[in-house]
C-alpha cells in the first residue's frame, strides 16, 4: 500500500517490510488527517497554556523554580533563575504554538518530545517524593496534584511519539513553509512582552488568591460577629502558636517568638498555626501581625476608605533608594485622607532594621511571606485598597520616573500611578491574534509581494554584475 509522505505525492515503492506496513495503512485511512490535527491542536494547547501561564505570572514561577533548588539544596543567583524561567515558559509557549498550527512539523515535535523527555522522570520522582506541594506546571491557573500531572505527562508522552511517526506526513498545516518563520518571530515578540510586563510592573492576568477587585478583608457586622465568637479562644494563642524559622550555614530551625536566635541566624518566614475560622469569609487568612507576634489586622488594614499598603516579601531584596519615595507618599496620604502602612515578611529585628534605614514615619507590620508574595508581586510594591477590596497594585520599579523624581502630588496620584494590566493583555492580545489572522487569511498575497521583491532585488543584482563586467579596467 502506497504512503504519502511530506511532498505530498503517494510512494510508488511498497512497504520494505510487514512491520513497516502498518504506517501506510495508518497514513492512508480517512481519518488520519482528524488524527493528525486533534493531537497537533491538543498538545500544542496544553503547551501553549502551561507556557502563557508560567510567561504571564514570571515571579511565581520562578518562585516555584527556588522552591526546587531548596529541595535540592542549590542556592542559585535571582538573575540566572529568571533566565531559566522565561527560556523555560518562553520554550513550551512557542514550540507548542507551532505544533497547534503545523509550522515546523519537525523541529516543534522534537523539541517537545525532548522536553518531556526530562519531564516525565523529574514528575515520577515529584509523584513519588513529593518534594513540593505541586510541580507548578500551570502556574495559579490550575493546580492539580503531582500524582495527575505524572499522569498527564505520561499521556503527553505518548500523543508526541505518534507525532514522531505521523506529523510530517500531513503536510498541510495553517501557514506555507515560507512564511512559518513569521509566525514564529510574531509569537515570540508578543510572550516576551507579556512575560516582561508581569515581571516589571504586575502580571497581566491575576489568577491568585487576591486579583484586583477581590476582598482582602471584610468590615461587614457579619464578619465582626464571627470573629469576635474566637477572639477569647485567638487572644491567648496567636503568638504562642506561632513559630519562625531561621537559617545558618544550610540548617534550618524553628524557633518561638519567645526564644528568638542571634543574629548569627537569617530569618526565612513565618510559620502560622491554624486558625479556627481560616476561610471563613473572603481574606480570613490574610493575617497581619505585630512586632509582638498579635493578630492586628483590623488595625494595620481597617477595610475602611483608600488604604496603601505597602508589601515587602523578600526583605533581604529590598531597594534602599525608594525609602525616601515611601516617605513623601506618606505625607502625600496624610494630606489625601488617604492611610498607609507596611506589612513585611520579618520578625521584630527585621521590622525595626526596616525602620532604622528606611526612617520609616508609617506604621510597619509582619505577615507570612507567601501571603505577601500572593497578594502582589515583586521586591517591593504597593496594594491600594479601597473599602477593603484590592484596587490596583504598583510595583515600586514600574511608576513613572517624573512621580518617583518630583515627589507624590495631586489628588489623581493614585489614577497616574496605576497600571491597567487586564486592559493591556486584550489588547495586546487582540492585536497579535488579528495579525496573525490577516496574516493567515492573505498568506498568499504576502509570498506574491515577497517573491517580487526578492526578483527585483535578483534582477538588480545580475544588471549590476554585467554592467561590471562591461566596463574596462581602470575606468
Amino acid at each position: 500500500m502506497d504512503v504519502t509522505p511530506e511532498n505530498g505525492n503517494p510512494s510508488e515503492a511498497s512497504c520494505p517490510s510487514h512491520g513497516g506496513c502498518w504506517v501506510s495503512r495508518v497514513t492512508a485511512s480517512r481519518w488520519f488527517p482528524a488524527a493528525v490535527w486533534t493531537m497537533r491542536v491538543l498538545i500544542g494547547s496544553l503547551f501553549v497554556m502551561s507556557g502563557l501561564v508560567k510567561g504571564i505570572d514570571l515571579w511565581g514561577f520562578i518562585f516555584k523554580i527556588e522552591d526546587y533548588l531548596a529541595v535540592w539544596g542549590f542556592t542559585e543567583p535571582r538573575s540566572l533563575v529568571l533566565m531559566g524561567a522565561l527560556l523555560i515558559s518562553g520554550y513550551e509557549f512557542v514550540f507548542g504554538f507551532m505544533l497547534a498550527t503545523g509550522c515546523y512539523k519537525r523541529v516543534a515535535v522534537w523539541a517537545l518530545a525532548a522536553m518531556m523527555l526530562v519531564m516525565l522522570p523529574l514528575t515520577a520522582y515529584i509523584a513519588v517524593a513529593n518534594p513540593v506541594s505541586d510541580c507548578g506546571c500551570f502556574g495559579d491557573f490550575w493546580i492539580i496534584s503531582n500524582t495527575w500531572t505524572f499522569i498527564k505527562n505520561i499521556l503527553i508522552s505518548a500523543a508526541l511519539v505518534f507525532l514522531l511517526i505521523f506529523n510530517r506526513r500531513l503536510r498541510r498545516g495553517m501557514f506555507q513553509p515560507a512564511i512559518q518563520w513569521i509566525v514564529g518571530a510574531w509569537v515570540s515578540l508578543y510572550f516576551i512582552i507579556v512575560a516582561l510586563y508581569g515581571y516589571n510592573v504586575q502580571p497581566m492576568a491575576d489568577f491568585r488568591p487576591y486579583p484586583t477587585g477581590s476582598m482582602l478583608v471584610e468590615n461587614d457586622d457579619t464578619v465582626a460577629d464571627d470573629d469576635d465568637s474566637v477572639e477569647e479562644s485567638d487572644e491567648d494563642d496567636s503568638a504562642e502558636d506561632m513559630t519562625f524559622i531561621y537559617e545558618r550555614d544550610g540548617e534550618r530551625r524553628e524557633f518561638t517568638i519567645d526564644d528568638l536566635p542571634d543574629s548569627t541566624w537569617t530569618f526565612v518566614e513565618r510559620v502560622e498555626a491554624s486558625s479556627p475560622v481560616s476561610g471563613s469569609h473572603p481574606g480570613a487568612d490574610f493575617v497581619v501581625y505585630d512586632t509582638d507576634g498579635d493578630d492586628v489586622t483590623s488595625e494595620a488594614v481597617t477595610g475602611a476608605g483608600t488604604e496603601l499598603l505597602v508589601v515587602i516579601p523578600e526583605p533581604q531584596r529590598i531597594d534602599i533608594s525608594y525609602t525616601y519615595f515611601l516617605n513623601e507618599l506618606k505625607q502625600w496620604a496624610d494630606t489625601s485622607d488617604v492611610r498607609m502602612a507596611c506589612v513585611i515578611a520579618a520578625d521584630r529585628r527585621g521590622i525595626a532594621y526596616w525602620k532604622d534605614v528606611s526612617m520609616a514615619s508609617y506604621e510597619v507590620y509582619s505577615a507570612e511571606d507567601t501571603k505577601l508574595k500572593e497578594l502582589s508581586r515583586g521586591t517591593m510594591s504597593i496594594v491600594e485598597l479601597c473599602d477593603g477590596r484590592v484596587a490596583a497594585k504598583y510595583t515600586l520599579s514600574s511608576i513613572d520616573g517624573g512621580i518617583l523624581d518630583e515627589g507624590p502630588s495631586g489628588s489623581d496620584l493614585l489614577e497616574r500611578m496605576a497600571p491597567r494590566p487586564g486592559a493591556w493583555f486584550k489588547a495586546l492580545t487582540g492585536f497579535f491574534g488579528v495579525s496573525l489572522l490577516l496574516l493567515y487569511l492573505f498568506q498568499s498575497l504576502v509570498l506574491a509581494v515577497s517573491a517580487r521583491i526578492k526578483g527585483f532585488y535578483q534582477k538588480k543584482a545580475v544588471n549590476l554584475q554585467a554592467k561590471s563586467k562591461d566596463t574596462p579596467a581602470g575606468q
